[in-house]
């Protein structure tokens, strides 16, 4: 395990000193948002870092570059796409006009061979067997993957800096050796992107960060900003939203995309994940721009789809991965011990049947929409009422298990204004990077971890 002491060895006024030294450790890093009033706080953290199986961390690290591979490959396949995706782009507005966008690129040819992928895959730990001896229970625990994410991966900047909180806290206290290992995400993200500019070959190029008008999150997406900026004074960054976009740019000759007479190499995508980004035409105008265009993507519309639920679940049935998509009987092996039990719910036998399974114990499962970004997921009886009342949508979402988190830990979460202790789960994201040029293999590696803790009552 890296970490494993409990609350149970702090004394209070130790919680209350550390919880001090953390709030101005993330203040003085940056680490604050917006809140709904407009006024800054600083984000939310543990006093204690999350005990988690070293093991099980080193095979969440290892499959990280199957997937990265995974999501390559299938993106590349259209049929393979548009077969997957047949019935939830009839059920679903949102994904229905991506892929549009996706059709429209292979209809017209792709004018840029390289992608840059920044991906997370995050997991729980769910136990395989009954026992609950301490000593036997960290070998009968696994990780099983709750979701895939392909575009507008979040908390690159603050997974570093809580992990450096935390061996910063546990130093104090004299504990350093149980603190988690060294996060090098951010470092690895800005590499990738500047790699990308790199490759585009233009010096005077700029990166462009594909933000909302008002970003909560700002200051997180400025720290990766600025460590480009530190690692190279050459890479210009700017910052745009989609309708400034459609109103500040041309394509020129070559495919070429400039914005305000800039010319991107790189389109970084911070937001285009929801709906709510797409308000009018004229954003899903700017998005067409930049799929159609020279410069290169991060995501292509291909790798956001790949983040899908239902290309989660179609990747989870027999004989898709062993038939095209990873290269050996190992990387199969490993990406499948990941998958918890994913059910479709498209029209047809095996949808009735999953749906008729689903309605006798609704407890078991959690109904997951092609959506990103959190919030959007179904529980209990809600299940219920959501099938019963609307049929025909129903192959907008798909059917998952619901992960029983194995461990619950003992915390602190401190808030601006509170500390209170809490009985936690956590979940493990580890950070992908995957730059192709073709078919050609430019960077698979893994980069970084996420551990994010909430409150057991509020899972």
């Amino acid at each position: 395990m890296f970490s494993s002491f409990l609350r149970g060895d702090l004394s209070d006024n130790e919680v209350d000193f550390l919880a001090s030294e953390g709030r101005d450790y993330f203040l003085t890093r940056g680490m604050i948002y917006k809140n709904k009033s407009g006024n800054l706080e600083h984000r939310p953290f543990t006093v204690l870092p999350t005990p988690f199986p070293r093991r099980l961390f080193a095979a969440a690290r290892e499959v990280q570059k199957d997937f990265n591979l995974l999501v390559h490959k299938a993106s590349q396949d259209f049929q393979f796409t548009k077969d997957a995706l047949l019935s939830t782009i009839t059920a679903d507005v949102f994904t229905a006009k991506i892929f549009s966008i996706y059709e429209k690129t292979q209809e017209q040819g792709i004018d840029q061979p390289i992608s840059l992928g920044i991906f997370r895959s995050d997991y729980m730990l769910e136990q395989t067997s009954g026992s609950h001896n301490q000593e036997d229970e960290n070998l009968n625990l696994c990780i099983k993957q709750v979701e895939l994410n392909t575009i507008s991966i979040s908390a690159i900047s603050s997974s570093c800096r809580a992990s450096s909180l935390h061996r910063h806290l546990l130093n104090l206290i004299g504990k350093e050796e149980k603190s988690p290992p060294p996060n090098f995400a951010l470092d690895e993200v800005a590499e990738g992107l500047m790699k990308a500019w790199e490759l585009y070959g233009s010096s005077s190029a700029v990166i462009m960060f594909i933000v909302r008008p008002d970003e909560v999150n700002v200051y997180v997406q400025r720290i990766l900003e600025y460590s480009i900026r530190d690692k190279n004074r050459a890479v210009k960054v700017i910052r745009r939203t989609l309708t400034e976009i459609c109103t500040q740019s041309e394509i020129r000759g070559d495919k070429s995309l400039f914005v305000d007479g800039l010319e991107v190499a790189v389109a970084y995508f911070r937001a285009g994940y929801t709906p709510v980004d797409y308000p009018s035409e004229d954003e899903w105008s700017a998005r067409l721009t930049i799929e159609l265009s020279r410069c290169i993507k991060c995501p292509t519309v291909a790798h956001q789809l790949m983040g899908t639920k239902k290309m989660q679940q179609v990747f989870a049935e027999p004989g898709v991965l062993e038939s095209r998509f990873l290269p050996n009987r190992e990387a199969v092996d490993r990406v499948r011990a990941t998958f918890t039990g994913l059910y479709t719910l498209d029209p047809g036998p095996s949808g009735d049947r999953n749906v008729e399974c689903c309605l006798q114990a609704v407890e078991r499962f959690v109904m997951k929409p092609q959506r990103e970004g959190g919030g959007n997921l179904i529980y209990g009886e809600d299940i219920r009422h959501t099938l019963q009342s609307n049929p025909e949508k129903r192959s907008q979402y798909i059917l998952m298990d619901r992960i029983r988190p194995a461990c619950i830990n003992r915390n602190f979460i401190v808030r601006q204004e509170s500390i209170k202790p809490a009985e936690i789960i956590s979940e493990l994201g580890i950070f992908g990077i995957f730059l192709s040029q073709g078919d050609e293999i430019l960077v698979n590696k893994d980069g970084g971890y996420l551990v994010r803790s909430r409150p057991w009552d509020k899972l």
